[in-house]
Parts: structure tokens; C-alpha cells; sequence
């Protein structure tokens, strides 16, 4: 990440008092990788440019916001977008409020165990994994703490099927709403997470609550979730677990998810592998299989897939 200092010096002394300083940090990454699934092979590439922009008031707040230009790693040939410049947050006396077009409820908390990033593609994918569908939308969230405890309360006011929303503040059918509250215990971090979603009159919940405990050698983690609401075929409930551990400079990650919603039970086991070369660069290596009830197409997706690969930070 190099950051890049400007100084915004006054257009006319009508208009400014005095000069304003503002933050630009430029950050790029890339990579490449060989995915495996059976029969079927590919080579992926992707990368990014993201852009934080930040300024301080007066006053003593920060008003920052983000940009970037994408090419989806875990995606064969998929084109590249522009996201960010959506959003804009307020920091200020250990608070900070967001306010944009791309806030997103806290959903999928208890997924631990999921840990690859482009071992997924052409992964024969657990069938029924329940959750809140859309989480992201127009909206407003609360980060702030008190004592030792973080809470992050997230309103959507439009939250369209497909789309991030559009603003309409009046006039919007689906709507959602979340609440995180996490707090030390016992040396470990303990979090709940409650989520609401609200669509045409469709309502669905999800509950979910994790442990990450530091341990001598590693990091274990623990989540559960449980999803109810109108819908039922997304009803029931999720479980996940992870170890990750360095072991000389070597990250190793293992992770397990299981579902059963609606009467139907699938689980993925990850293993994650990477290793620093110095200069931002890395090398890495990724392998999921799936079992239970799983969304198989033949010769194109398999329930074991492996991915070798590197990726480098600029």
C-alpha cells in the first residue's frame, strides 16, 4: 500500500478560509492461479486498484470513502467493474456512521469454516445453505464501543432484489435491519449477530453467534447460525469451524461448514496454505470438497478442487 499525501490549496480566499489536507492511499493487487475440479481445469487471473480517500474536519472528524477497479479472482474470465464511490462515513468521538448505497447487513457471521477464495469456482456447491438472500442495499450503520464491547447496528431502507438499492427512502418494499455486539470473554472474543430482512411483506431472520479463542499455537473459531422466517425452504441452521496457525512464516487454515436447512444437509472442508516470498508476493494453495446434498453439472463442477497459485500486493 503507498499512500500519497495532497495538499488541496484554496481555489480563492472567497471561498476558502484556509487550505484543506486530504488522504489519497492507492493500494493494486494480482494474481494467478491454477484451478482444478475433476476433469475440468482453468487458469484465473484477477486483480484490483482500490483507492481510500479520507479528510479531517476542524473539528477532528474524519469523512472518508473508497473506490476501486476489480477482476474477480475466483471467476473464469470475469470482466472487471468499478465499485465504491457509494458510500461515505463519519468518525467521530469513537463513532462512525456510514451512509450509501452498498451497506450491508451482518449475515453469514457464523461461516467460519468457509475459508478458500478461488477453490469455490467449479466447486459442486452444498445445495441448501439458508441465509438472508440480498444483504446489501441502500442504508445507514452505527459502528461505535463502550468499555470492551464493539456494536454495529445497520439499517436498510432499500433493498432491492439484484441491485444495491436506489435511495427510495418512501416508496421501497424491502427493507433490513442488523445487530452485532461483540465483547472479550474469558481471553476469547465472543460476537452475536441478529439480521432481519423484510421483502413485500416476506419476512426472514438469522441468529448466529461465533468464538474465536487465540490458542498457543493458532487461532480456533466457532460459529453457529440458525435461519427462520417465512420462507421455509431456507429455514434451518449452520455450523462452522476453523484453525488457522503460521508455522515458520507458513499460514495454514483448516475449515469445516455443515448445513441442514430444509431437510437437506450438505458441509465443505477447506484447507488453506500460503507463504510470503518478500516484496508483497506470496504463494498459495487451496482445497475444498463437498459432501451431502450438493449442486453438481458434470464435467464442469466436482465435490473435491484444488488450487495452486500466487498473488502479489503492490
Amino acid at each position: 500500500m503507498k499512500k500519497i499525501a495532497y495538499l488541496i490549496s484554496a481555489i480563492s480566499a472567497g471561498l476558502f478560509s484556509s487550505a484543506a489536507h486530504a488522504d489519497v492511499s492507492v493500494g493494486g493487487s494480482a494474481s494467478v492461479a491454477y484451478n482444478g475440479a475433476g476433469g475440468n481445469t482453468s487458469i484465473i487471473h484477477g486483480g484490483a486498484i482500490s483507492f481510500g480517500l479520507s479528510t479531517t474536519t476542524d473539528s477532528g472528524m474524519t469523512i472518508s470513502s473508497s473506490a476501486g477497479l476489480t477482476r474477480d479472482t475466483d471467476g473464469s474470465d470475469t470482466a472487471a467493474g468499478v465499485t465504491g464511490l457509494s458510500s461515505v462515513s463519519f468518525a467521530t468521538g469513537g463513532a462512525t456512521i456510514t451512509a450509501g448505497y452498498d451497506i450491508g447487513v451482518a449475515d453469514g457471521a457464523a461461516a467460519v469454516g468457509e475459508l478458500v477464495t478461488v477453490a469455490d469456482l467449479n466447486s459442486s456447491a452444498v445445495t441448501n445453505t439458508g441465509g438472508m438472500g440480498d444483504d446489501e442495499g441502500a442504508g445507514v450503520s452505527l459502528s461505535t464501543s463502550f468499555g470492551d464491547a464493539a456494536l454495529s447496528v445497520v439499517y436498510l431502507y432499500d433493498k432491492k432484489s439484484g441491485t444495491v438499492g436506489i435511495g427510495d427512502l418512501d416508496g421501497a418494499a424491502n427493507t433490513g435491519t442488523s445487530v452485532t455486539l461483540s465483547m472479550p470473554v474469558a481471553g476469547a472474543t465472543l460476537s452475536g449477530n441478529y439480521v432481519s430482512g423484510d421483502v413485500n411483506g416476506t419476512t426472514n431472520t438469522e441468529t448466529s453467534a461465533t468464538i474465536v479463542y487465540p490458542t498457543g499455537s493458532g487461532t480456533l473459531s466457532v460459529g453457529y447460525g440458525s435461519f427462520e422466517g417465512d420462507t421455509a425452504t431456507t429455514n434451518g441452521t449452520t455450523f462452522g469451524v476453523a484453525y488457522a496457525m503460521d508455522l515458520d512464516g507458513t499460514a495454514i487454515g483448516v475449515g469445516y461448514q455443515s448445513y441442514d436447512v430444509n431437510s437437506a444437509s450438505g458441509n465443505s472442508t477447506d484447507i488453506t496454505v500460503s507463504r510470503g516470498l518478500g516484496g508483497g508476493a506470496s504463494i498459495f494453495a487451496e482445497m475444498r470438497t463437498t459432501g451431502g446434498t450438493v449442486t453438481s453439472t458434470a464435467n464442469v463442477t466436482s465435490t473435491s478442487t484444488v488450487v495452486l497459485g500466487s498473488a502479489i500486493s503492490f
